[in-house]
């Protein structure tokens, strides 16, 4: 529930017709009810919507104010909002005399107030009555005449992002409030956006900044150009809206092709509605490169000297297959040579994993050497190494031996640089019968403390022995001994 502006109770419902029996009306000062209304007139939305509204005869009441409505006997109501019976601000005529440019920001702006009362159903000039003004950086204060009219003037700045223009009316205990707005009507000059030689072609990486400068000034008629008014706004960049010097120059620092584009543009802020200049552009072409830069980079060296390379290669805004080269150094500073080269998915998702032959020690990398339009990436160097192991003994002996006679394997295990013994660690036997191209596993033995091992077999048949150490930590190479050929007589 609501009040008009004549003062009659307006009941809306959605959905459901609203029926109130009575609807009251109470004093919020002395508690008491000073109306009950039972008849209202009902008003349906020619629209179709479902939604109607009881509407009554306004009220005669015989204080301004504001009461309560309610529904309900006196003892078990329920209030339903207020009731607003104050005198009604009122704007008629509110606008600027002429239009403004920036050959002339002076205009006055007019309007006649009104007051309507609900308890006679009249108006009268709102005389003698403060009403404010304000606008972007306007906030000003006036008092309207006798006949209720307010004429003052107003001067804009020439840099306003809008000439909207409120007047105001404070409310009092017997009299709402007012807001009328208007828009000063302006004329716009004809304006140009010379960026700077620099700035009109520019070769960028993407995501990166760029900072862009140049003038805009103001074409008169005649051809004169002179700057913009000092604090010309244009659009946007990563500080802001940035403004124009009193020489009309202005720089801005942008976001190269956040969106792609191949083309940065330079204009007034508010485009198209600014009201004080026509609209003018700077357009600065962007020749694009491509950033890529390596992902989730790891690198391993396993048992057998092999290295893996495993990551992605991202690269924005555009994607496609580039080569990339597996690279290493002794020292990880100097004398690069590339070992592989692999093709690679470049774009938001990528991965990748190569393995190739390593080394016992030094750097490796991955790296992207890029082209005239993509960008250059590469891995830091990160060292791959293990712990060294070796047989530095391997010898089958007797030699030659018959065949169901017993000899012995001896050897020794060394790890490290220098090399030292390897003690506590398991030795595997292989032979590989003459003739044949598989050697078979034929038994095991632990190292001594001082790396040597030794193991007794019985002769068989005419073949080659070896063993072989395999990591079992983590931290070693894996080793093989030498061939020793066993000749076994009948």
């Amino acid at each position: 529930m609501e009040a008009t502006r004549e003062g009659a109770i307006l009941v809306k419902g959605v959905w459901d017709m609203p029926s109130p029996s009575a609807v009251h009306v109470r004093d919020k000062k002395t508690g008491q009810r000073v109306a009950t209304v039972s008849k209202f007139r009902l008003e349906s939305h020619p629209d179709g919507a479902p939604e109607w509204d009881l509407i009554s005869e306004p009220l005669k009441l015989s204080a301004l104010g504001i009461y309560t409505l309610e529904v309900g006997s006196e003892s078990d109501h329920i209030g339903c909002g207020d009731f607003d019976y104050r005198l009604r601000s009122e704007t008629a005529g509110l606008g600027a005399q002429g239009k403004v440019s920036l050959d002339s920001l002076k205009t006055t702006v007019s309007a006649d107030l009104t007051a309507f009362d609900p308890r006679t159903q009249t108006s009268a000039p709102l005389k003698n009555t403060k009403v404010s003004l304000t606008g972007e950086g306007i906030a000003q204060e006036f008092t309207t005449d006798a006949q209720g009219r307010l004429a003052t003037p107003v001067t804009f700045r020439g840099t306003e992002k809008s000439t909207l223009l409120h007047v105001g009316v404070q409310a009092t205990p017997e009299m709402d409030g007012e807001d009328k707005y208007t828009a000063v009507p302006t004329v716009r000059q004809k304006a140009e956006i010379e960026l700077d030689p620099a700035s009109q072609k520019i070769r960028a990486l993407y995501g990166s900044t760029a900072k862009l400068t140049g003038r805009a000034v103001i074409i008169a008629a005649d051809g004169t150009r002179k700057p913009v008014p000092e604090g010309t706004l244009l659009n946007g960049d990563l500080d802001g809206k940035p403004g124009t010097g009193a020489d009309g120059r202005f720089e801005r620092v942008v976001r190269v092709a956040p969106t792609r584009s191949p083309v940065i543009t330079t204009s007034w802020a508010y485009d198209l509605k600014y009201p004080w200049l026509a609209p003018a552009h700077g357009f600065t072409q962007v020749d694009l490169i491509d950033t890529t830069s390596f992902t989730q980079f790891g690198a391993t060296i396993d048992a057998a000297r092999r290295v893996t390379f495993t990551g992605g290669l991202t690269r924005q805004p555009n994607y496609g297959y580039v080569d990339v080269e597996v690279q290493y150094s002794a020292d990880g500073k100097t004398d690069w040579k590339t070992r592989k080269v692999f093709s690679a998915y470049s774009g938001k998702v990528s991965e990748f994993k190569q393995t190739l032959p390593g080394e016992a020690d030094g750097y490796w990398r991955l790296h992207y050497p890029g082209t005239a339009n993509i960008q250059p990436a590469t891995t830091k160097p990160v060292r791959l190494t293990r712990t060294a192991t070796a047989f530095s003994y391997f010898n089958a002996a007797p030699e030659p031996v018959r065949k169901g006679q017993a000899f012995t394997i001896k050897g020794t295990l060394q790890h490290g640089t220098p090399a030292k013994a390897y003690a506590g660690q398991t030795v595997q036997f292989y032979f590989r019968p003459a003739g044949s191209q598989d050697f078979l596993p034929q038994g095991q033995a632990k190292t001594a403390a001082d790396g040597t091992f030794l193991r007794k077999f019985t002769a068989d048949r005419t073949g080659t022995w070896i063993a072989r150490y395999r990591d079992a930590d983590g931290k070693h190479f894996n080793a093989e001994s030498r061939q020793d050929d066993l000749a076994v007589n009948p």
